[in-house]
């Protein structure tokens, strides 16, 4: 299969640069499901215009925090889309978004936290509890979602220990006489397509 590939791509450049020139696209195909997680570029801060041009076809991103990064602020939601995230234990994360919105941010949707069931450090894990994540998802997120707006569930991390972890949350949540209702689930993979086809039926099973 690789050989196949390799092949073909080796003939499409071949026939490009026989034509002695080489074209790129100027305008996108921009699609609803296209999004950006962002992190701000420190070393090299001019690198952190080039997610947003016009014509992207980017149409939203989040960045592991409750308000928009400085470099978007001055960009419409219809433009380009800012997804609030609640990554960890924020006892303010509703009021945060609900003040965004009351100064003309028309904030759709939001995600709950990032990989809670991976402890803090360097991999983006937010260490929480999954008992109290059903508490803070009730304080911080429920209110929202009586406003319309779209809420992600907490993004496990592709492993048995994420589902345990959500199955934790849901059983919380219960005990605490909600079921936390969330309109879409988020989850992160790095493995083979096989995988990803049974990690998603164990998601949709939990």
């Amino acid at each position: 299969m690789y050989s196949t590939a390799l092949l073909s791509a080796l003939l499409l450049a071949s026939s490009t640069f026989a034509a002695d020139k080489v074209t790129f696209p100027t305008t996108f195909q921009t699609s609803s499901k296209r999004g950006l997680v962002f992190v701000n570029n420190k070393k090299a801060p001019e690198d952190n215009k080039i997610w947003a041009p016009p014509g992207t076809d980017l149409t939203w991103y989040y960045n592991y925090e409750p308000r928009p990064s400085p470099i978007y602020a001055g960009i419409s939601q219809k433009d380009f889309e800012f997804v609030p995230q609640c990554w960890g234990n924020n006892p303010t994360f509703a009021d945060t978004v609900k003040e965004l919105i009351g100064n003309g941010r028309n904030i759709t949707h939001v995600l709950g936290m990032n990989e809670p069931d991976e402890p803090i450090g360097a991999t983006g894990g937010s260490g929480i509890d999954p008992v109290k994540a059903a508490g803070i998802w009730i304080q911080q997120i429920e209110p929202l979602r009586a406003l319309g707006i779209k809420t992600g569930a907490p993004a496990v991390t592709g492993s048995q220990r994420g589902i345990t972890w959500l199955k934790g949350f849901f059983n919380a949540c219960t005990e605490m006489g909600t079921n936390c209702t969330m309109d879409f689930l988020p989850m992160h993979w790095y493995g083979n397509f096989e995988g990803l086809a049974s990690f998603m039926g164990q998601l949709s099973a939990t």
